[in-house]
């Protein structure tokens, strides 16, 4: 009996991959994770209990880290609990965030989704997630209006410490640059991606998401990255296919990180 011939047609990459080599971009996330854990340290995990940090991240959307840590602090001030933020006039609420980005709408949504809580659960209170399955505990939070999948993996995660991956710009920015996603990968559609190529444990996920995070914050901007001062360039696609272009762009590892790029 013939044998079928081999096919001579090149293997398409996974969907949603830049690559079918799933088993070479798990190393390559590992390393990367090592190599950003080491410049820019390993950040402790959140002590809020879950609710707050639903709070905290649903003032985060479209929010610098400096204007919502104020906007949080002025909600803790003013209000005693959460259940008299809840019932209070949403106008006071708006109040304390003003330095937020849409408070008009943000403190709408923050009394309704306590409301929602409270007719539900009988109380103001979301410790109960952190003793379901991830995906149980997912689809639950994910129900309540206005919380989409990177508020329900920062929650799960930071609270929680379950291991489920928050995709937001900067992480979804540097894992496409790197070549971990494919390029036209939607921040939605890469939560599960990118947590496929991940170990199944919340310290590995927290740490790739910390490190991508401040990465994208501080060297892998979204105008001009600072290519110069990335100590993962050789590993990049996107610095890669820089040095394809132009053969006279940096490529020896920058000195090492200065010591205020350790804070988180």
């Amino acid at each position: 009996m013939a044998q079928p011939r081999p096919s001579s047609r090149p293997k398409r990459p996974a969907p949603g991959y830049p690559t079918d080599d799933l088993a070479a971009l798990r190393a390559k996330a590992a390393e990367v994770t090592a190599r950003l854990t080491a410049r820019y340290g390993a950040v402790p995990f959140s002590r809020k209990d879950p609710l707050s940090m639903l709070v905290e991240i649903i003032l985060s959307h479209r929010t610098k880290d400096e204007q919502t840590a104020v906007a949080y602090d002025n909600l803790k001030a003013r209000f005693t609990t959460w259940a008299e933020l809840r019932d209070a006039p949403t106008a006071a609420v708006a109040e304390c965030i003003t330095g937020v980005n849409w408070p008009e709408v943000k403190a709408p949504r923050l009394q309704a989704i306590m409301r929602r809580i409270t007719a539900e659960r009988g109380e103001l209170n979301l410790d109960f997630l952190c003793d379901l399955p991830v995906a149980e505990g997912a689809a639950w939070l994910g129900r309540l209006e206005g919380v989409g999948p990177k508020t329900v993996a920062c929650v799960l995660l930071f609270s929680c410490q379950k291991p489920i991956l928050p995709v937001d710009t900067h992480v979804h920015r540097v894992s496409i640059r790197l070549g971990l996603i494919a390029p036209k990968v939607t921040a939605e559609a890469a939560h599960e991606l990118l947590q496929a190529l991940l170990p199944d444990d919340a310290r590995a996920i927290y740490d790739f998401h910390k490190d991508l995070l401040r990465h994208g914050q501080r060297i892998c901007v979204f105008a001009r990255p600072k290519c110069a001062l990335c100590n993962v360039t050789e590993i990049c696609d996107y610095y890669q296919a820089l040095k394809t272009a132009d053969p006279t762009a940096r490529t020896s590892a920058p000195s090492p990180a200065p010591s205020a790029d350790r804070a988180s």
